[in-house]
Formats: structure tokens, sequence, C-alpha cells
């Protein structure tokens, strides 16, 4: 499973949510440890309120009420006591000491300093403090113990230690909740901003890739940010110069084959003037051999530039009917396949290269296995003959226009060299790949295979 996504609007999205979710964590924490530092300091200015209060009470009271009130008002992880003798012996050094003797002082009225005794005991991360009359801490981390003296007025010293404070309450539902909302609400927004932004391109793949399979594309609307409309006006550019210069060329061909065909036609003619046979003869076979060339270099470099529009098509139907053609006429053809499978391709031209194809296996190998097979991903072709094959060092070069092997020179059984050229054209054509291996048994395989994608093909 692959966790980093592989879409332009995927990956975008991605970084915008780690991106917010980081800030947010990152918030998160800063807001918890200020949080926490206001708590503990509230926690602490209570507690010297109760310091202060429970002296001024005790100051007041009598010895049997001072025992009830001291039963009553001790909490859990403190100590508190008259004594003789204070728990505190020196006066308040550390500058928090200091602070807190001059908060008993002010808020209990008692004006000699003397009889206030304050001593902390740190734990070592304690923090700086801020204000004169601010404590900067975190009670549960900066502060271990916090031990009190105070001199009453009977010369008793009531004396406080404590080591305990409350921690800061975790965060309230409501508050988790609109976090998830709101990162639910960026996720959203994200995701419309990546598939916005990712757009422009995945139109632009659609369009390269049709515009490889020979499919016509009207411009791309020129959208997105700065880089990606300058891509497709590129892009748009390639296509319309490509597309005339097709056009051109289509244009000229035309002219050629008019004006090549009349004098042909007009020297065929005059040969059937001539008296001699023989040369009557070899003038009539050579205007066809020159008919012929012709003829398959209109129709080779009219493939090239075919604007036929593709449609489904049912492509094991299409290959049985040609096998069950060249049965009829007598040759040794067997399909081998399924009996049904929609492609879309472009039906005219394709049945012309497999036609090309199961031609040349006949010509020169006494039978011809065309099979059929699907993937999930491309469909393959498969076209076997029994015949001598082809040197290994000329498998590709007899892919070339006009490229005859040595064995078929002559053009009523070699023919002008284009058969398996106008082939593989198509199949380019087509976004497929052609090629050739001679067989471990004998003869010659020629392989198509045929990318399908969700745009190409239909069960």
């Amino acid at each position: 499973m692959r966790l980093w996504p592989d879409t332009l609007a995927g990956r975008t999205l991605a970084l915008l949510v780690g991106a917010t979710l980081l800030m947010m964590i990152s918030s998160a924490i800063l807001l918890q440890d200020e949080r926490k530092a206001r708590f503990d300091e509230h926690n602490l200015y209570r507690y010297l309120q109760r310091v202060a209060t429970l002296t001024r009470l005790l100051s007041d009271a009598t010895d049997q009420e001072r025992s009830r009130i001291i039963k009553r008002v001790t909490e859990e992880g403190e100590k508190i006591s008259l004594d003789e003798t204070p728990w505190v012996d020196s006066h308040p050094r550390h500058p928090m000491e200091k602070k807190i003797a001059r908060h008993i002082s002010r808020s209990t009225g008692i004006r000699d300093h003397s009889a206030i005794r304050v001593m902390i005991e740190l734990d070592g991360r304690g923090k700086s403090h801020r204000g004169e009359d601010h404590f900067r801490f975190r009670a549960d981390k900066g502060i271990k113990t916090i031990s009190i003296s105070i001199l009453l007025w009977d010369d008793l010293w009531l004396n406080f230690q404590t080591h305990h404070f409350k921690d800061a309450p975790p965060w309230a539902s409501a508050t988790l909740q609109g976090l998830l909302i709101l990162l639910a609400l960026l996720i959203v927004i994200g995701l419309l901003i990546a598939r916005r932004m990712a757009r422009p391109m995945a139109q632009l793949a659609d369009a390269a890739e049709r515009f490889g399979l020979g499919q016509p594309q009207s411009p791309i609307p020129e959208e997105g940010p700065r880089e990606v409309r300058q891509t497709i006006h590129a892009f748009n550019l390639m296509q319309q110069r490509l597309q005339k210069q097709i056009c051109d060329r289509s244009r000229m061909l035309a002219a050629v084959s008019h004006d090549l065909r009349t004098p042909i036609t007009t020297l065929r003619l005059r040969a059937e003037y001539i008296e001699d046979q023989e040369m009557r003869e070899k003038t009539l076979t050579t205007l066809a051999e020159m008919e012929a060339i012709l003829s398959d270099t209109l129709s080779f470099a009219r493939d090239e530039a075919a604007d036929e529009q593709a449609r489904s098509t049912d492509l094991a139907a299409l290959l049985q009917s040609l096998i069950d053609d060249h049965a009829d006429l007598g040759g040794n053809a067997e399909y081998q396949g399924p009996e049904r499978f929609n492609f879309i391709c472009r039906p005219v031209s394709l049945r012309r290269a497999l036609n090309n194809l199961i031609d040349n296996a006949l010509k020169y190998g006494e039978s011809v296995v065309a099979s059929l097979s699907t993937r999930p991903d491309q469909v393959t072709i498969h076209i076997d003959d029994s015949g001598p094959g082809i040197p290994d060092d000329q498998l590709e070069a007899v892919l070339t226009p006009f490229f005859r092997l040595e064995a078929s020179r002559n053009r009523e059984t070699g023919g002008t060299g284009l058969g398996l050229a106008v082939a593989n054209s198509i199949i380019l054509a087509h976004g497929g790949e052609l090629s050739l291996e001679n067989r471990p048994e004998g003869g010659l395989r020629v392989t198509l295979v045929l990318n399908q994608s969700e745009k190409q093909h239909d069960r």
C-alpha cells in the first residue's frame, strides 16, 4: 500500500493537510504549555490566599478553635501546625521566596518581614518569573515543595508545608470537536483547491494521450497557474503546427497521386499499340509495378495521417472474420481466443494491419495461427506461421518502408516492402507495439500489443 499519493491533486492535498496538522499540533503544544503555566500560577495564588486567610483566622481564634480549624482545613499532601519553633530557619533568599513573602505580608497586614519565612525546593526545572507580582513557573515541575512559617502575635509559629498542586484539567470536548471540525473544513477546502490545480494538467495529459493515438483534439483551455498555462499554450501550438503539416502533406500526396496516375494511364494506353509482344508485356509489367508502388506509397502515407474515428469494436470477431476469409480462399488459417472482446479502436485501419500480417504469414509459411489474449491492462495478438522465418539481424529492418529480404526481390511475390511498415504504422497510431521473433520450433511470430485503459476499452 502506497502512503504517498501518486497524483498531483493527492500530493497537493497531502502537503496541505500535513502542514495544517503540523501547525495545529505545534499550536496545541504551545497553548497547552501556556495553559498549564497559567493554571499553575493560579494554583499558587490560590494557595497563598488560603495561607493568608488561615493566618488571619487563627490569629483571632482560641487554642481549641485553632486545633479544630487546622484539622478541618488541612488537605491531602499538606501539613499545617502551630509550634513554638518555625519549620523554616532562614529568611527568604531566592527571588521567588521573597515574592511569596511580600505577597503574604500584603495579604495579612504583617509588616515585620522577619516574621514571614518562606523556603521553596525546586526540582531544577523551574522557569523564570516575569513582573513584580507574577509567578511564572510550572508548579508540578518547577517547585517541589513550599514551606512557610509565620509568627503570630502570641509568639507561636504557624507552619505550612505543601507539595501537591492540582494538574490542569484536560481539554474540553467542545474544544476538541471544534479542532476536528476545523480540520475537516480545511481538508475539504484543500481537496477543492488541489483538484482545481490538477485539473488543467489532467486535461493536458488526456489530450496528449489522445493526440499520440492520432485522435484530433480541439485546443485545451489555458487555465491554472502561469507555468501550467504556458505548458498548455506550447502544447496547443505544437498540436496546431503538426495538424497543419499533416494536412499540407495530405494535399500534396493527393496532388502527386493525381499527377502521376494520369501519365501512367496514358503510357498504358500507348503500350497497347506496341507491335512487339515481348516488349509490350514488359512495358505493361513495368507500368503495373509503378502503379502498385504509387498506390502502396500513397496508402502508407495516408494511414499515418488517417482521421478515422475510434469506436468500440468486437476485436475477437474482427480477427476471426479475417481468418475465415483466408481459410475460404484455401489458406491454412486458424483462430484461437475468446469469441467476443470489445475494444476501442479504428476498425478499418486495424483490419488492414491484421490482414497484411496474415497475408505475409500465408505467403511465406504454409499455415498461420492467430491468437488473441487479454489482460487487465493490455491486449496481445500473436500471428504465428510455419515459414522459414527472418534472420535475427533483420527483424527490425523489415518494419521500415520499402525494405525487402533478398529472397523476395520479385515484386510479384515480395511486394513493395510496405506491408509490415503499414501494419507497424497502424499499430503505433493505436498506441501499441509490433514486434517480430523467430519461434524455436520454426517459423515467425508477430506480436501486437495494444494497451488499454479506461479511455480505450469496454468489455
